[in-house]
């Protein structure tokens, strides 16, 4: 987030009309890391490496694939 996104969220946030309980929190979440989504290097390689696996599997036709337009369909 650049200096001016900053900046405008700061301002927002400035405008609202929070009670002190909502202002606790609010703080709590700004400063709350978000652990569950940061992947380790562990995993990072793990998935790498079974995608890999399976992209070896259908160039040699013992994965089945479907179509992009079924994926997105599925959405």
């Amino acid at each position: 987030m650049n200096a001016v996104s900053m900046n405008n969220l700061w301002s927002y946030l400035q405008g609202l009309s929070l009670t002190a309980s909502n202002r606790k929190w609010l703080a709590e979440k700004l400063i709350e890391t978000p652990e569950k989504d940061i992947m380790s290097d562990k995993e990072i390689s793990e998935g790498l490496t079974e995608a890999f696996v399976q992209l070896e599997e259908v160039k040699a036709g013992t994965r089945q694939t479907r179509k992009a337009e079924e994926l997105l369909y599925e959405l």
